[in-house]
């Protein structure tokens, strides 16, 4: 009877150990993923448990995103040519199922308060075309993530399973993204107060 009770107890006790983890998720509220003329498409719109300022410090912390998207295996930043404009280099493995491959990609970046704009320069990278927009709200402390990117590759994708594949990797990797941004967010200290003096 002893050994059933204990059982009991910690089978009770074991969905309050989960609770922090749980109480600080992302609270995803809304994700498409589709293939639409020629492009595969994401729109996410999500709330992350941390300030504003401090997401928008992470995202635009460029040389970072290898610690924030397991594709990306290399980032830098190649230049500013105007003071709100990046030019960002990534290099990302591209993988459907079995079939793996490196991916060069020179974006330009436009920083706008609270949001950034990436266009990829076709030139200069194995994509054909790409677009992606992050924009950050307020909301109550916390952080309103409207997402969306459409991007061309310039590598063959098969359809029959290669389109679901790209679709779901994108999906997934996209969430885990934004999953690492909302942790690295909260475990780094608030910006220092501004003196009302100065």
């Amino acid at each position: 009877m002893k050994e059933r009770a204990r059982v009991r107890a910690l089978l009770a006790a074991a969905p309050l150990a989960c609770m922090p983890a749980l109480a600080h998720a992302l609270e995803v509220e809304h994700v498409d993923t589709r293939y639409e003329n020629g492009e595969y498409r994401l729109e996410l719109t999500a709330v992350l448990d941390a300030p504003r300022d401090l997401v928008q410090r992470v995202v635009r912390d460029y040389q970072d995103y290898v610690h924030l998207d397991s594709r990306i295996l290399e980032a830098r930043v190649l230049g500013r040519p105007q003071p709100h404009l990046v030019e960002l280099y990534t290099k990302l493995r591209m993988c459907f199922g079995p079939f793996c491959r490196n991916v060069r990609r020179v974006e330009s970046v436009e920083e706008r308060t609270n949001e950034l704009i990436a266009t990829v320069v076709p030139d200069r990278s194995d994509v054909e075309r790409g677009t992606t927009r992050t924009a950050l709200y307020e909301k109550a402390g916390r952080t309103e993530l409207h997402y969306s990117t459409q991007i061309v590759p310039k590598v063959w994708i098969p359809a029959f399973v290669g389109r679901s594949l790209m679709l779901r990797t994108l999906r997934e990797a996209t969430l885990d993204l934004f999953r690492h941004v909302e942790t690295r967010a909260r475990e780094m200290p608030p910006p220092p107060e501004r003196d009302e003096e100065a």
